[in-house]
């Protein structure tokens, strides 16, 4: 620290070499006014600072040559510094100063201010007091008060000095306090000198610290704590004078600036040089810039605290085990999945969480690798735990293995309960005969098994009845789709439970199922067994414990009413059976609730005329026959957001065709997928024509046929884009929830794709399907629409308004918007706007439009919306409403 201290001159002095100090604080510097005359170096304020912990035979604070010395001062407190030198004067009880010292008389301008009152002399605190000297100028001073015998007061002023910075010559020295950012100083006990190093100025500069304020300098609170230290270890106080100065370096840690955010953090590091005699020289201190670290240790910590609250709340189990294998801390999940509480789990061995038997002795499990293993860190897809009840849970885990601080090895178990997954999977491992629903035999199951029948020796008795249930939507919307889905499971139960071994019952789609007789003779002919399937699908259900009336419209055909209808005298096949048999079904739901039908040959003239109309549409899909539609979705102001493509066939011969007609036509023919791309291509190339009509909206296609899972859907919708001229964020695909249930990586990768080009995906008809949540999550989807079945009744029925309200949370917790479907009332409207629906669809802003009907829209700017409900805003539900909240 040599090279730090000052050059040239006394070094004892306040002004090394007579150099004009430099800007810095200087504790204690000797303060001089004209007249005072030459003294010694290390004489005065500066110099009695030292004396006070260095020679203990120091004369009273009143002693001079000039006067008789007073009393001397008596010191109760034995860690407060004594000035023997210090501007001093007594005091009496009223604050009336009694006698004075040279020192005091002087720093007040040669006056005696003996006989005048405190007051009259101290302006301001103690801490920052101002001397009202003989000149009328105010001299800054610290005041410190000791009490005296005979209630007297001992007032010493200490001035407030300047300081100076100790030259550094050396440009490595400087070069390392810059590279480290920090600094020096020292402090001269015999000359009562600070002395900053260079770097240590440039430090405090750097940070926009100013080391010299109104309490003095920064480093002054280090000075006084050792000084204080100094002072219990001398003669005079009562420890050891090697003793708590001596245990080495002081320090502390300064916040200059406050503890605000951005605020520079100081780390100063003190300690005390001696002399050969043992005696104390000077304070050596040192200052460096540790924010950035202090900075770090609090962002690692706020981030070991948000992991903390991470793992508290995640859904995900996590357990840590110690190096022999037991639970030593468990986050809330790991406690739920396991069925125990902390203190419960806590000890427990790995082992005795694994459900199956371990094949090891050791006190880890097999499937528990040692720390010291290659691949310490890994995961298990499959392990079944044990929870309290004694129950299974199966389980995928990843264990990450690694030494604690004290070397010791760890495990950190992350637990993620995959049983509903692993059911999952056995789903779709059966989706292709079994129904999810019902767990029936499902269309292609059905089919499947009439052909077998049909091509063996009893293909005469063969038997095939389809039964449609009356009115199902009514449930749906009256009583929700949890109720409709267990009617389903119910009736499907039934007719598998009541049925004769020889038929066997299957669902052929949402509320149509199918039954394959393999001998109809046997439960006494076709219209027997037609009955029967009625009754079993009639009558009242019990659905939670609510009675609920159904009836099924039925019809069923043979093999002979087929070959009658066809004249051929080939095997027929389960699909022309199955024709046959929705003819005559429909037939039945003409007559009437609950009625029954039996195909004859005259069926085969409808399901000809099927045929006919397939061919037609066919035409009409290759030579443009076809229109589009357009109906608006609007915004909560009525802006044009988008509109969705709605297909029409205007037939030559027979007139408008409705959707309701040519689509069962184009599903059951297999021409849903031409029919897609042609309303894929047709929307694009006039949707890209919109941007001249003022507006430039989206343009929405409902895919039916062309999926993702077809393996040329990206290429198809790739084509269409770039040859129509429409922009890749123009452009909304919609896809019916159901259709979404199962979807191939793939798949998903081809919906990816697309959306990272800009388009768009919605899922249509949500809450109608039976896809899970946890499903809809993983789609690349943007848009949810919310199906007018929950919009109908959404302002008047309960189940229905909490079913929206249900549907808009879902999507808005998973990052989707919505678009309501079927909106026709303005109380519609206002109950799904106050509930959060994004966007709005339906006759209450428009029909389907023609194309130039939409244009003219697009130029007017908008539609209209309903005005503000009265009694409230839209955003709240009307008193009375339903679901008020």
């Amino acid at each position: 620290m040599g090279d730090l201290e000052p050059r040239g001159g006394d070094r004892s002095s306040g002004n090394p070499g007579g150099a004009v100090p430099r800007s810095g604080t200087v504790m204690g510097a000797e303060m001089r006014r004209p007249g005072d005359g030459d003294r010694p170096a290390g004489s005065g304020f500066a110099g009695d600072l030292a004396r006070a912990f260095t020679d203990t035979r120091r004369p009273a604070p009143f002693a001079d040559e000039e006067e008789p010395a007073l009393p001397p001062i008596v010191v109760p407190d034995i860690s407060d510094v004594v000035l023997p030198h210090a501007p001093t004067m007594l005091c009496d009880r009223s604050g009336t100063v009694l006698r004075t010292n040279p020192a005091l008389r002087r720093l007040a301008g040669s006056a005696d201010p003996t006989g005048m009152r405190l007051p009259q002399l101290l302006v301001g605190p103690d801490s920052d007091a101002r001397l009202v000297r003989a000149d009328r100028q105010l001299a800054r001073v610290r005041v410190v008060r000791w009490a005296q015998p005979g209630e007297r007061t001992a007032v010493v002023l200490v001035p407030f000095p300047e300081a100076e910075t100790a030259p550094s010559d050396e440009a490595p020295a400087l070069d390392l306090e810059r590279a480290t950012r920090s600094g020096t100083w020292t402090f001269d006990l015999n000359a009562g000198t600070l002395t900053r190093s260079e770097g240590l100025v440039e430090l405090y500069r750097s940070l926009e610290v100013r080391p010299d304020g109104p309490e003095g300098p920064i480093e002054g609170e280090q000075v006084e704590r050792v000084c204080r230290l100094l002072r219990r270890d001398s003669p005079s106080g009562t420890g050891d004078p090697g003793g708590a100065a001596d245990t080495g370096t002081h320090s502390a840690e300064l916040r200059p600036a406050g503890d605000g955010p951005g605020a520079p953090v100081l780390s100063c590091r003190t300690r005390i040089e001696r002399t050969a005699g043992g005696g104390p020289l000077r304070l050596i201190g040192t200052v460096a810039d540790v924010t950035d670290r202090r900075r770090a240790e609090h962002r690692a910590q706020r981030a070991g605290q948000r992991f903390a609250d991470l793992v508290a709340t995640i859904t995900t189990g996590v357990a840590m085990l110690d190096d022999r294998g037991r639970v030593v801390d468990a986050n809330p999940a790991m406690c739920a999945l396991l069925d125990a509480d902390l203190e419960t789990l806590r000890g427990v061995p790995a082992r005795s969480l694994t459900a199956d038997p371990q094949r090891t002795s050791s006190e880890l499990p097999d499937w528990l690798r040692d720390p010291s293993d290659p691949q310490p860190n890994y995961r298990i897809d499959s392990l079944a735990l044990l929870r309290a009840d004694g129950t299974r849970v199966d389980t995928e885990i990843v264990v990450n293995a690694s030494p604690a601080d004290d070397g010791r090895p760890f495990w950190l178990l992350v637990c993620t309960d995959v049983g509903e997954r692993n059911r999952a999977a056995g789903v779709l491992r059966d989706a292709d005969t079994v129904d999810a629903l019902t767990r029936l035999p499902n269309r292609a199951a059905a089919l499947a098994h009439a052909d077998r029948l049909l091509s063996g020796p009893g293909a005469d008795r063969v038997a095939l009845v389809v039964g449609d249930v009356d009115d199902f939507a009514r449930v749906n919307t009256s009583l929700g789709h949890d109720v409709g889905d267990a009617l389903l499971v119910e009736l499907g139960a039934r007719l598998q439970r009541e049925l004769p071994v020889s038929c066997t019952a299957s669902r052929l789609s949402a509320d149509e199922f199918a039954v394959v007789c393999a001998d109809v003779t046997e439960v006494g002919g076709a219209a027997r067994l037609a009955g029967m399937v009625a009754e079993l699908l009639r009558g009242s259900v019990s659905v939670h414990n609510r009675p609920v009336a159904m009836t099924a419209s039925v019809g069923i055909a043979t093999p002979d009413v087929l070959r009658a209808g066809t004249g051929s005298a080939e095997a027929p096949r389960g699909a022309d059976l199955l024709r046959y048999a929705e003819v005559a079904m429909r037939d039945a739901k003409k007559r009437g609730r609950g009625a029954v039908a039996v195909a004859d040959a005259r069926s085969g003239d409808a399901a000809t005329r099927q045929l006919e109309m397939e061919a037609e549409l066919r035409a009409a899909i290759e030579n443009d026959g076809l229109r589009l539609e357009y109906q608006p979705v609007v915004g909560p102001d009525g802006t044009v957001l988008s509109a969705e493509a709605l297909l029409r066939w205007s037939h030559p011969v027979h007139g408008e065709v409705t959707p309701g007609q040519f689509l069962p036509v184009a599903q059951r023919g297999g021409l849903q997928r031409d029919l897609d791309i042609w309303v894929l291509r047709t929307a694009a190339t006039e949707a890209a024509s919109w941007p001249r009509f003022g507006q430039q909206i989206s343009v929405a296609v409902n895919l039916a046929g062309l999926l993702p899972a077809d393996p040329d859907f990206l290429d198809v919708v790739t084509s269409t884009v770039t040859g129509s001229g429409l922009g890749w964020d123009q452009l909304v695909l919609e896809l019916v929830e159901t259709s979404l249930v199962s979807l191939p990586q793939p798949a998903l990768d081809a919906m990816s794709e697309l959306v990272r080009r800009g388009v768009r995906f919605a899922v249509d008809d949500f809450g109608t399907g039976y896809s899970s949540l946890a499903r809809l999550k993983e789609l690349p989807a943007q848009t949810v629409k919310v199906d007018r079945a929950f919009v109908t009744g959404v302002g008047t029925d309960p189940a229905d308004f909490a079913l929206a309200r249900a549907v808009v949370e879902v999507a808005r917790a998973m990052g989707r918007g919505t678009v309501a479907e079927g909106v026709e009332t303005a109380e519609q409207f206002h109950v799904l706007r106050g509930l959060g629906v994004n966007a709005f669809q339906g006759w209450l802003f428009a029909r389907s439009l023609r194309p130039d009907e939409l244009h003219r829209i697009l130029r007017g700017g908008g539609l209209p919306t309903p005005a503000t409900a009265a009694g409230g805003p839209p955003d709240a539900p009307r008193p009375g409403a339903p679901g008020q909240w």
